[in-house]
């Protein structure tokens, strides 16, 4: 009577259940698209960023170069200015010693032929500096209104990146509440695989009494602060976030404890009647080989190595076979997930 009781509950339960478990995936499978889908604009705004970036380098290697060729067409235009008047006051003796010959009894037709001679060289050579001079201040002209566009072009670029910048922040903030999200569903999901194992179980029950098979005994959690577990043909492994002891979950003797292979930290523990218990993870060892430990006892302390989640795993093994370990433990230490 006690059997079919508990398969009536278990039918309640699991239905229950069920419905939870698929809202949880309907959850996962949302913030799973939205994650991605801000990856991918986060991603875009990178590209963005990193072209804008290099225009603006661009902008600003081309502005020097600019700046750079103003100063000598300016120190050239400065030399021309300087040599214009030098010709024009060149050019103004040579007419006033012109208009003194000329005016003169004495000067004779050849000196004054010179003297016109030398005018009109005079006149040539200003008329020549003073359009090299125009077209030097055309240039210079040409070149600060350049400058004074690349000038504009490099500022709206730097408003562009900042704009930029400003948009990726407000996508990340947004990208890391949504990964968070994600991780939550995900364990939510995690969580109600083994209400689907039961699920699968409840379809293959029928009319014939139901034989409950159980261990010859429990053992006790080897960490209480975990986020969830995942049970495995033979081990369980254990989630949890911080630095914790791992417990001994019943008396025995630890018959090894320290590194194995790529493993990690394993401690080995024999608790008589053929029965060993095994424990793999980052930790930091406080037993050694030949302890004798009592129940409850602290073997080590788990390491935080990441911001991810840490996992501890699990097993129980008679006659050095390994066990269904989620039927060996304390149903009352794992039923609170």
């Amino acid at each position: 009577m006690k059997n079919v009781l508990c398969v009536l509950i278990l039918f309640n339960t699991v239905s229950s259940f069920g419905a939870v478990a698929r809202k949880s995936g309907d959850e996962l499978v949302r913030y799973r698209s939205e994650v991605m889908e801000l990856g991918s604009r986060l991603s875009s705004l990178e590209k963005e960023i990193g072209a804008k970036s290099n225009l603006y380098i661009s902008s600003v290697e081309q502005i020097k170069q600019f700046e750079s060729d103003i100063k000598l067409y300016k120190d050239k235009l400065s030399d021309l200015h300087k040599e214009v008047r030098e010709a024009q006051v060149e050019n103004k003796k040579i007419i006033q010693s012109y208009l003194i010959e000329s005016d003169g009894e004495a000067a004779e037709a050849w000196q004054v032929k010179v003297h016109l001679e030398l005018l009109k060289q005079a006149q040539l050579k200003l008329k020549n500096k003073e359009s090299e001079l125009i077209s030097f201040e055309n240039k210079v002209a040409e070149f600060d209104k350049t400058l004074a566009s690349l000038k504009v072009d490099e500022e709206e670029l730097s408003m562009v990146i900042k704009e930029l910048e400003n948009r990726k922040k407000e996508t990340m903030a947004i990208y890391l509440t949504k990964v968070e999200s994600k991780r939550i569903a995900e364990n939510k999901v995690e969580k109600n695989k083994i209400l689907k194992k039961v699920s699968e179980i409840k379809k293959s029950f029928s009319n014939a009494p139901v034989v409950l098979n159980k261990p010859e005994r429990v053992f006790k959690l080897p960490v209480t602060d975990f986020v969830t577990y995942t049970p495995s043909p033979k081990g369980v492994t254990f989630k949890f976030k911080a630095v914790q002891p791992v417990k001994a979950v019943g008396a025995g003797k630890v018959v090894f404890a320290g590194d194995l292979a790529s493993y990690g930290q394993v401690v080995l523990i024999d608790h008589g009647k053929d029965l060993r218990t095994v424990l793999l993870g980052k930790m930091d060892v406080k037993v050694k080989k030949n302890d004798i430990v009592g129940d409850g006892d602290i073997l080590a302390y788990t390491q935080k190595i990441s911001t991810d989640d840490q996992t501890l795993y699990f097993e129980v093994r008679k006659k050095n076979t390994a066990q269904n370990t989620i039927l060996w433990l304390d149903q009352k230490g794992v039923s609170k997930i």
